[in-house]
């Protein structure tokens, strides 16, 4: 049975029992969150359109921690769009409430010809600690993976890469069970429950060795895979060097063996300059473009990190000035990387204290039978942090 009421359990206990803590020297409360403005223009070449959007998007971090054993968190995004895109689209709104996890937390309230306001939860959880022991119960994000743009290691709530104004990055609802057997070292276990009631479930152990930090995971994907995987973060000299590897073998026969391997690196220059590259190989996708729309517009999962067999990413990103950031990542996807592509250029000025303005384009292009087809996406984004 999927609750939406959940969400109520969290904050009404806040309510009641969190403001009776004045005689604390700190409040057991936090309060964090941001809210944004902003417009969008995307154009397609395949049927020369352009459509005109906007988003004012609000997120709230509450987290109520009464000592340092115990802590509950609820944390939601608010959205409102409107214009063209959901008076173009009909089943937009129902993309929007759709949420794939177990508890059903994403409402919309409000729909019209061409808006929609939309609330998600995706953090609603309560952790509790007995001295090396830590159990996690909830709606959260388990974060497995060492890659910063593909991550096979990341089997409880794969994210995509292109999704930028979503940096919480999603979660999913189920257990979460730590052991810190060292001082650098961890066994975890972790249960997840979806919408389908699919059960994915793993064991990870977490050591350190020869400078570089090193994992390996066992479980099942969704009762219908086994998964064997490891991963690796340390560095070369200056630069840092990761990678991840997952082997998914069917329960069922007829389906194929899916082989995942992501690495990559980076160097940080005197000056602040970033310099960063990755690679995924992922055998059950081929090496031709059908759609980027999986990229952006689906619940992602390790099998659909990317849209071919081969992807490559270059990024590079510097301080031009102390308020004002720079940076541009190019991804090629399986060859010729100059016919199957993403450029991603962006600007964020610091304003003032806490606030934000940005400025991102998004450009895919890629060969098929009518020729090169390309999606071009512009945002600029205002942000307030508080």
């Amino acid at each position: 049975m999927r609750l939406k009421k959940l969400v109520l359990v969290p904050l009404v206990f806040v309510i009641l029992f969190g403001f009776k803590t004045n005689s604390f020297a700190q409040s057991p409360i936090e309060l964090t969150g941001y809210v944004s403005e902003m417009p969008s223009y995307r154009w397609q070449k395949a049927d020369d359109k352009g459509l005109w959007d906007n988003l004012i998007h609000n997120r709230i971090n509450l987290a109520y921690t009464p000592s340092p054993n115990l802590n509950i968190r609820l944390e939601l995004r608010n959205r409102l769009f409107f214009g063209e895109t959901v008076r173009n689209n009909a089943m937009y709104k129902y993309f929007l409430e759709s949420d794939p996890g177990w508890a059903d937390m994403s409402f919309n309230w409000g729909t019209g010809k061409s808006h929609v306001v939309n609330t998600v939860v995706d953090r609603l959880s309560i952790e509790r600690t007995w001295g090396k022991f830590t159990l996690k119960a909830g709606r959260q994000r388990v974060d497995w993976g060492q890659a910063l743009v593909w991550n096979p290691n990341d089997i409880f709530n794969s994210y995509s890469y292109f999704d930028f104004d979503y940096p919480k990055r999603p979660s999913m609802d189920g257990l979460r069970m730590q052991y810190f057997t060292g001082t650098m070292s961890r066994l975890e276990a972790v249960f997840k429950i979806d919408g389908n009631n699919d059960f994915t479930s793993a064991l990870l152990y977490g050591f350190d060795k020869v400078g570089y930090h090193f994992q390996i995971i066992t479980g099942q994907v969704n009762q219908n895979h086994l998964i064997l995987g490891a991963g690796w973060k340390g560095s070369i000299l200056d630069a840092a060097f990761y990678g991840e590897f997952s082997y998914l073998s069917p329960f069922v026969n007829s389906d194929r063996e899916v082989y995942l391997f992501s690495m990559g690196s980076n160097y940080s220059f005197n000056n602040s300059m970033k310099l960063t590259g990755e690679y995924l190989y992922s055998s059950n996708l081929s090496s031709s473009v059908n759609n980027f729309n999986d990229l952006s517009f689906r619940h992602t999962s390790i099998q659909t990190l990317s849209v071919t067999d081969h992807s490559y990413m270059v990024s590079l990103s510097a301080p031009v000035h102390p308020l004002l950031r720079i940076s541009l990542a190019y991804v090629g996807f399986s060859y010729p990387v100059f016919e199957n592509y993403y450029i991603g250029p962006s600007i964020e000025y610091s304003v003032r204290e806490s606030l934000y303005l940005s400025g991102v384009v998004q450009i895919f292009a890629h060969q098929n039978t009518d020729g090169n087809q390309m999606k071009i996406g512009s945002f600029i984004r205002l942000k307030k942090v508080f």
